[in-house]
Order: structure tokens, then C-alpha cells, then sequence
């Protein structure tokens, strides 16, 4: 026997399928002795092979003949049909490590840095020139608590060191209160930007949270104290693109909805 098994076909069909090579065209009887196949068997194993299109069947006399096709033409059917078994089984362990990735992924602990930086401290302006340097592309920031209580000079500090670090450099893309965009020094910082291309900001009424997402790959969060109005614990980065893409998608949303800052009318 040779590797005919490898393609798909069993012993007893591969003994059939040799056995009417043979014979030419043969009844199942004479199959079964030649190949050595069981008669109780035989039948079950022609009609197999016949509905392959590995032998025909000749139904124009009694006993029912059967012959087998062309041997190059039977391997390429038999290889076909393995072709076919390989590609739906690719498809089937590709489904499987799609899965499991998907699994695995949410288990993964998420990487990230938390700084303990109070308002407009040196610390603080060192924490987002460190973050913000990563930045390549575009850098899309949310401005609300603790800014709307906190000490001017505090909110000064940090509003020119977020003008030095974007002016020109990337798309930056603002988002606040109006509020926020009318107090001083937020409003210097709106003013000192308004001709910088690729800037823009825009105001939504309510913000409950102070984020940067940076190019899409990691979110810079900001955790206000809790009891501390005008103050915050730290910052927070956390470096996974999926949860970057996610906060993106609802600043856009958020953006869309917003209205434009004058003169960055657009």
C-alpha cells in the first residue's frame, strides 16, 4: 500500500480502489476477493468511493458493475477534498486563537504609572513634558475638575507649560467648560494658541473628568482629591492602545457636539 491513506481514503477503499485497477470493470463480489475487503462490507465501501467520484458505477446490468476512474484524475480529487479539509480546519483554529487572544488580552494586567503631583507643582510640569514629549501625531485633551478650583497661578503654571509643549508640534485638540475657557489663565492659554495651526478648542457644559489621550496608544488621567477641591492626588498614564482607542472615540463624540472657542472658529 502507499500513501493514498494520507489522502484520504481508508484500507478497505484503498484495497477496493487497487483491486478494480485490476479488475477494470468488476462486480463487488470479485472486488471484495481480489482486495481482500469483507463482503459485508464491500458495498458500503464502493458506493463511498462512487460518491467521490474515486470509481463509477455501471447500473446497466445485474450484478451492478464498478470501475475505477483514471489514477491521476482519482489523486487530484483526493487531494482536492484534503485541500478543502485543511483550509476549513485553518478556518476553524484561526476562530480558536482569535478567541483565545481575545481571552487572554482581557486577563492581561493593563500597563501604566501613577505620580503623586499636586497642582501647578514642578513635578507636575516635569509629569506631562514627559508624556506629552512621546507625543507624535496628535494629542486631544480634556480639561475640567480640579482646574475650575484651583489656585491661578497653579493653573497658570500648567497652562505654559502645555503651550510650550504643543504650540506647532502636533494636532492638538482642546476640550472644556466654558467656564473654563472664559476664566483667567485658561483664557491666556486659548488666546496665546488661537493662531497655532493645528489647534482648536471647543467647550461642552459638563466635564467630570481631566484626561489627555496621546496618539492613540496611552491616556493620561488626571485623579482629583477627594476632598480637596481645586486639588488632585496625582496622575495616572495608562499605556493600552485599546483603552486609547476607546477614550479617543467618545472625545470625538464629545467634540462633535461641542462648540467652537472664538476666534478658532471652524
Amino acid at each position: 500500500m502507499s500513501d493514498l491513506g494520507d489522502l484520504g481514503l481508508s484500507s478497505y477503499e484503498e484495497a477496493a480502489y487497487r483491486a478494480l485497477l485490476q479488475l477494470g470493470r468488476a462486480t463487488a463480489s470479485d472486488v471484495a476477493e481480489t482486495g481482500d475487503v469483507p463482503k459485508g462490507r464491500i458495498y458500503d465501501v464502493l458506493n463511498g468511493l462512487a460518491a467521490r467520484d474515486i470509481v463509477r458505477a455501471h447500473t446497466g446490468s445485474e450484478p451492478r458493475r464498478y470501475e475505477a476512474v483514471d489514477p491521476e484524475e482519482a489523486v487530484d480529487r483526493l487531494l482536492a477534498e484534503r485541500e478543502r479539509e485543511l483550509a476549513a480546519e485553518r478556518e476553524r483554529y484561526e476562530d480558536l486563537a482569535d478567541s483565545v487572544s481575545t481571552e487572554l488580552s482581557q486577563t492581561v494586567p493593563v500597563e501604566g504609572q501613577f505620580w503623586e503631583v499636586g497642582m501647578g507643582a514642578d513635578d507636575a510640569v516635569a509629569a506631562m513634558g514627559e508624556q506629552f514629549d512621546r507625543t507624535d501625531d496628535r494629542l486631544y485633551s480634556v480639561v475640567g475638575p480640579p482646574y475650575g478650583d484651583s489656585p491661578p497661578e497653579a493653573v497658570r503654571r500648567e497652562s505654559e507649560a502645555y503651550a510650550d509643549l504643543v504650540a506647532g508640534d502636533v494636532e492638538a485638540k482642546l476640550l472644556t467648560t466654558p467656564a473654563l475657557a472664559e476664566a483667567n489663565p485658561t483664557e491666556a492659554l486659548v488666546d496665546a494658541l488661537g493662531s497655532v495651526e493645528g489647534f482648536a478648542v471647543r467647550t461642552t457644559p459638563t466635564i467630570d473628568l481631566t484626561f489627555d489621550v496621546l496618539d492613540g496608544e496611552e491616556v493620561y488621567l488626571n485623579a482629583p482629591a477627594p476632598f480637596s477641591p481645586g486639588e488632585r492626588v496625582g496622575a495616572v498614564v495608562v499605556r493600552d492602545s485599546a483603552f486609547a482607542t476607546r477614550m479617543e472615540a467618545r472625545f470625538e463624540e464629545a467634540w462633535a457636539k461641542a462648540d467652537p472657542v472664538a476666534p478658532l472658529l471652524e
